[in-house]
């Protein structure tokens, strides 16, 4: 019977311990998300000469354009200069070699990131 008792108390803290980290966190992620950045997509992909990188920006502000190896290291920056609506960048491959890239867009509040196929 002390078992059974010391189990339910120790199950009712964690679940309310639970509970309360969940809330607390979830204020957090409301006031820190803040998504300013849609419709991220590449065409053509998989690319073999250039693609043009397609996105809607909520406001005009500053993006850093990345695409990476898939061990991480940068193979391409540039600062883009985002205004409110449709925007574009063309990526030309240049010497990268046949294989998988991963593209991100990050901006003060967010980093988007995709697959990117050089063929």
């Amino acid at each position: 019977m002390k078992k059974l008792l010391l189990i339910t108390i120790l199950l009712f803290t964690t679940i309310s311990f639970g509970q309360q980290n969940y809330n607390n966190s979830a204020a957090i992620n409301k006031n820190q998300s803040i998504e300013t950045i849609f419709s991220l997509s590449a065409y053509p992909n998989p690319l073999t000469i250039k693609t043009r990188i397609n996105f809607i920006s909520s406001k005009n502000q500053n993006i850093e354009f990345t695409v990476k190896n898939l061990l991480g290291k940068t193979v391409y920056f540039e600062k883009i200069d985002a205004s409110s609506g449709n925007n574009s960048i063309i990526f030309n491959r240049n010497n990268l070699t046949p294989g998988m890239y991963i593209y991100s867009l990050q901006t003060e509040t967010e980093i988007i990131s995709k697959r990117l196929v050089i063929k």
